[in-house]
């Protein structure tokens, strides 16, 4: 492969700070080319350092982050009449069934669960 470990580092690196800083995973259109394009890589190569580097599928990646927000709405008291559909959209997901599959799978806990507890 012609993916260097700075090449990867770099892209790590600069993934890292795009996730945090732009937030590109709360848009439903989130895709691995869109994500590709940002870090100025190849779709192919993101993938592989993804897989390689993390242990992740693009995603595993996108829902990682997109839990980790939806985590953040659920905690805070002020948000507790927010339904969990509109958090699910918040984050990304376009159907509640999806968000409830990867929210459960990440924490062992559904939403509203996770909400009470």
């Amino acid at each position: 492969s012609s993916l260097t470990d700075e090449i990867q580092e770099n892209t790590l690196d600069k993934l890292k700070a795009l996730m945090e800083t732009e937030k590109p995973f709360l848009n439903p259109t989130f895709s691995l080319p869109i994500l590709a394009k940002k870090l100025a890589v190849s779709p192919h190569h993101l993938s592989q350092i993804l897989n390689e580097s993390l242990g992740q599928t693009f995603f595993d990646l996108a829902a990682q982050y997109r839990i980790e927000e939806a985590k953040k709405i659920l905690k805070n008291p002020q948000n507790q009449n927010i339904k969990i559909e509109e958090i699910a959209e918040m984050v990304g997901y376009n159907s509640k069934s999806a968000f409830n599959t990867a929210f459960k799978k990440l924490t062992n806990k559904t939403p509203s669960e996770f909400r009470n507890s």
